[in-house]
């Protein structure tokens, strides 16, 4: 099932979008800017710009996955419906999971803290639920078996956890994974001090295996999201960190390149 070719997109159009601030070719020559193939995406309902490294657009055998972060505004409930839309009219399986655990990390770099306070662990906990639960009323509503939800730490706890150590070892190690990622947490987080940001890259070292074991443990797939896809996950996928990054990167080769679609609204007027 291939999309029609129209408006073609330039990685670095992509990838500037993102964060001009974030671009780390300057410390570390790893610009993916011109190496990641982009196109329009002509999908009814839900437009946007997709991206995939060997330019792989075709939907035909992929997963859809959503991974709503649970403080971006974006994911409401008709974004919901039109994925559930996608999934129908496409005949794809669809996947949606509220990223609720990673956020305890950022909690507690925010409040300066190696313990998520009580009051932040249960918000985090009643964010993570009124997603659940307002997911689960598009699905009912739409009478849908294509989509179903999927809980955070059952996917955490599936995923190996060598790829989590392999990432946090790269990153304690001191190599150009800790340049690289702190670089683009400070573009985007006030950092006053190395364990500030040690906290606030806790975040990535959960996230990142995952969503990668997500990506290509079950087959080809689709991630959608309002927003671009972070250049860190581009570099892995392109094989840049292969030294200090052997299993993840090997992952990524296992299969069909995952496709990515960004839905961000670039009229002006979106949220990222």
């Amino acid at each position: 099932m291939r999309l029609p070719k129209h408006v073609m997109y330039s990685g670095r159009m992509i990838n500037s979008l993102a964060d001009d601030a974030a671009d780390v070719s300057s410390r570390t020559g790893l610009n993916v800017s011109e190496l990641v193939p982009a196109q329009e995406s002509m999908l009814p309902g839900i437009g946007g710009v997709l991206t995939n490294r060997a330019g792989d657009f075709d939907l035909e055998g992929r997963d859809a996955w959503i991974f709503i972060s649970i403080k971006n505004r974006g994911f409401n409930r008709p974004y919901i419906d039109r994925f559930i839309d996608l999934c129908d009219g496409f005949g794809l399986n669809g996947h949606v999971c509220p990223v609720d655990d990673p956020y305890r990390y950022n909690s507690m770099a925010e409040f300066k803290s190696d313990d998520l306070p009580e009051a932040e662990a249960a918000k985090i906990e009643r964010l993570s639920t009124d997603i659940t639960r307002m997911v689960q009323k598009a699905i009912n509503g739409k009478r849908t078996e294509r989509v179903d939800i999927v809980k955070w730490r059952d996917i955490e706890e599936n995923t190996p956890k060598t790829y989590r150590e392999e990432l946090s070892a790269a990153f304690h190690g001191r190599t150009r994974i800790r340049d690289i990622l702190y670089d683009h947490i400070s573009s985007v987080k006030q950092l006053d001090s190395e364990r500030c940001f040690e906290r606030y890259a806790e975040f990535f070292l959960c996230e990142v295996p995952v969503l990668i074991h997500a990506y290509y443990s079950n087959g080809p797939t689709m991630d959608i999201y309002p927003g671009p896809q972070p250049k860190f996950f581009w570099q892995i996928e392109m094989g840049l960190f292969e030294q200090e990054l052997p299993k993840l990167t090997a992952l990524t080769k296992a299969g069909r390149s995952m496709l990515y679609l960004d839905t961000h609204d670039r009229s002006g007027g979106g949220k990222k």
